[in-house]
């Protein structure tokens, strides 16, 4: 929890009072409430609101004890609600463009759909060789799931179909769950590289992470979507469609840290955030502690 210093109650103010109206902001933030495309338990488009509001309540610092107050966060709110689903994803990608414009990005989801019409974003506001490292249980690279070829099973997969991504620039960390069609997908692109949890486990974060930054860094800009379901249930027992046998909260901080270190990490996601089946908020503090590092790391290269 935090205290006040001096007179700044940091801990009234969303962002630990980093929020600023400056267009020149170190980060936009984008909240896409969306869970239309969730195959199991609901609850995600509450995710959100729920982060911000946990944010009155941390200090605005990183575990090392670097203190953010210099950095600028700038928030455009949420994605506004619509039934219609192809004109909702149309309206994320236009103000996803919003958050892009700054130095780095942040999107809380969201179920993993969400990713699609971010990264559609993503691709067209970046320039040059681009990169996709996604943070996940499953590797959803269904090409169609449910009826849907914009399901959070199939988030992958749509990325793969953008011209401005190759398969070799495509790296997934902490999987434990497969369908047969996601096997013979990766089989048939070779240059996609797998990080099993069962890797971290027995290889080390340290060492994936590694391999992760060796693979990308000829790229020019990486996208960074982390499905929370890629921690174990443990450490993230909110979400929909949970893995139990994955890293844990301290092994993916480490992952990002050198990730963020070695690669131009532009954007970021969280999603599978679910508020409603969580328990004392432990997933929603995750993707807090999670999103206060990311920040320690963008105010210290900008």
């Amino acid at each position: 929890m935090a205290e006040s210093t001096s007179s700044t109650l940091y801990h009234r103010e969303v962002w630990s009072g980093l929020a600023s109206e400056d267009a020149d902001a170190d980060v936009g933030v984008l909240g896409v409430p969306f869970d239309n495309a969730a195959s199991f338990r609901k609850g995600t488009a509450q995710a959100p609101a729920i982060i911000r509001a946990i944010t009155l309540h941390v200090a605005p610092a990183t575990e090392d004890g670097k203190q953010l107050s210099g950095l600028r966060v700038r928030d455009y709110g949420d994605v506004p609600t619509d039934l219609n689903w192809e004109r909702y994803f149309g309206s994320v990608e236009a103000m996803a463009e919003e958050a892009l414009r700054h130095p780095f990005a942040l999107f809380l989801g969201g179920d993993h759909s969400v990713t699609i019409p971010l990264f559609n974003a993503f691709s067209k506001s970046v320039s040059g060789r681009l990169g996709y490292i996604q943070f996940d249980s499953h590797p959803d690279l269904i090409d169609e799931f449910e009826g849907h070829r914009w399901s959070h099973g199939c988030t992958a997969r749509r990325v793969l179909e953008i011209p401005s991504i190759e398969p070799r620039d495509v790296a997934f960390v902490g999987i434990r769950s497969w369908l047969r069609e996601e096997l013979e997908f990766v089989e048939a692109h070779q240059g996609i590289r797998v990080h099993s949890a069962r890797d971290v486990h027995q290889r080390g974060i340290e060492v994936v992470a590694r391999d992760v930054v060796s693979q990308l860094e000829d790229v020019d800009a990486v996208y960074f979507s982390l499905d929370i379901d890629g921690l174990d249930p443990a450490y993230a027992p909110g979400t929909g469609t949970p893995e139990a046998g994955g890293p844990s909260t301290r092994e993916l901080l480490d992952l990002l840290s050198i990730v963020f270190a070695g690669l131009p990490v532009r954007a970021l996601d969280v999603v599978e955030v679910c508020p409603p089946i969580d328990h004392a908020d432990i997933t929603s503090v995750a993707a807090i502690k999670i999103i206060y590092e990311v920040f320690g790391w963008v105010g210290a290269r900008n």
